[in-house]
């Protein structure tokens, strides 16, 4: 496995140094995914820097005032609100970390600034965007049925990237399936006779031959890493002319379209696997344009403007 390296002085033995290294080995026990392992190094590295220029070594040195001049520092470099907010959360999950193993005594972010970020609607794939991906993925070629089995699977679950690289050949042999998540949660998805159909074929005509515990999504070179699913749905992107794609445009989509045809939050936050019910309730700002059309289909008023036309 890899792992990513604090960038400071290897000898450094202060108790700031010691403690931020032991929570990274923490972070990556619980099966991290790399890209969340590499943000904590790099976002605690950059600490770590800015704590020695102000001759911050140890854990009770760190106060509120301290953390939200760490944090203005990374907004005046200048960062988008983004990137503070990413700093902010991961000093956050550090220090509580540190609370939980009894290395400090005092919640310091109950004083601590949280960043504000304007609340941006991503959009969910539209029919005829839908439409296009899966034509990109026609063909007779092996690879072109594990791009179709691909798309079909993140469609149809609303799964995590790393949800789907983690499938074996094992886990799709039987509905429902089990998609390994978040720090190891588990949960249930389904998949329609369409995507399993697509998943046979593809598994049939891979030359590899995976056995039942072996990963499901291979390439030219072998099993396909994390970043070669990200690579291949890209690669798909580009061929139907949607640029940038990526797996979890997928994930919103089914979200979305979902609430479109009158799936309820409760059951939609099941199958999403989100710990939280406010989580699940953010995609109901995508169904905006939905509610417009409706009121202007529904209202009394256009319907008395448009009876008055037909007179």
């Amino acid at each position: 496995m890899q792992t990513h390296e604090l960038r400071i002085v290897a000898t450094a033995t202060d108790e700031l140094t010691q403690a931020i290294r032991l929570y990274l080995d923490a972070v990556r026990v619980r099966q991290s995914s790399p890209r969340t392992e590499q943000t904590y190094a790099d976002v605690l590295s950059q600490f770590l820097a800015f704590a020695r220029e102000h001759n911050v070594t140890e854990l009770d040195a760190v106060s509120p005032a301290f953390v939200n001049r760490y944090l203005l520092a990374v907004k005046q470099r200048p960062a988008s609100l983004y990137t503070v907010k990413k700093h902010y959360a991961t000093l956050r999950g550090f220090w509580s970390w540190a609370r939980k193993q009894e290395l400090v005594d005092a919640d310091i972010f109950l004083r601590v600034e949280k960043p504000k970020t304007d609340t941006k609607v991503k959009p969910a794939l539209t029919e005829e965007q839908i439409r296009r991906i899966l034509q990109a993925c026609e063909g007779r070629d092996w690879l072109r049925l594990r791009d179709r089995a691909l798309v079909l699977v993140l469609l149809d679950t609303g799964a995590r990237a790393q949800e789907v690289h983690r499938l074996t050949v094992a886990d799709v042999s039987h509905d429902p399936i089990i998609l390994k998540g978040k720090h190891a949660k588990e949960r249930v998805a389904f998949l329609s006779p369409e995507t399993q159909l697509a998943l046979r074929r593809y598994l049939k005509a891979c030359p590899f031959k995976p056995t039942a515990e072996q990963p499901l999504w291979w390439g030219a070179r072998g099993a396909l890493t994390l970043w070669g699913i990200l690579e291949v749905v890209e690669k798909i992107g580009k061929r139907a002319g949607i640029t940038p794609l990526g797996c979890h445009i997928f994930r919103r989509s089914f979200a979305t379209w979902s609430l479109r045809n009158g799936l309820d939050l409760h059951r939609l936050q099941l199958l999403m696997g989100h710990s939280s019910p406010a989580v699940t309730q953010q995609y109901l700002h995508m169904l905006t344009d939905d509610l417009k059309r409706a009121h202007e289909e529904h209202s009394p008023l256009n319907l008395l403007h448009r009876a008055r036309r037909q007179r």
